[in-house]
């Protein structure tokens, strides 16, 4: 079972991402946090396989915590899912940890085939 841990500061979205991906047989989402400091600390207790989260999160921001995470856990993939959306930002987000920025406009036909590339690619976190 892949197990996914969604971090996104509104509750419509953390609930959208879920439905779609636990569309997918074999992924389950085991945690949601509200903001960025949340889903630092819900990476360690939980130890998913893959981290979405937004980019505008409260407490601390999106690179922020991926850098915080990655740091702790470096092969665990975290995929940027944003409104903010941008090339540079895209490039960018490289140098905090983040394998992957998906345009949130996009999330409904991108998000899981994302997701599953990393996944493929063997980069799910192992301890």
């Amino acid at each position: 079972m892949v197990r996914i841990l969604i971090a996104d500061d509104y509750e419509a979205a953390r609930r959208a991402i879920r439905r779609l991906l636990e569309q997918r047989p074999g992924w389950e989402v085991c945690g949601e946090a509200a903001d960025g400091l949340g889903v630092v600390l819900k990476t360690a207790e939980l130890k998913p396989d893959l981290v979405i989260l937004d980019l505008a999160l409260g407490m601390i921001d999106g690179l922020t915590a991926a850098r915080a995470i990655s740091r702790a856990m470096p092969r665990l993939p975290i995929v940027l899912c944003t409104i903010f959306f941008t090339d540079v930002l895209e490039r960018e987000s490289q140098e905090f940890g983040i394998r992957a920025v998906v345009d949130k406009s996009e999330a409904g036909t991108r998000l899981v085939s994302v997701v599953e590339d990393l996944l493929n690619k063997g980069l799910e976190y192992s301890e």
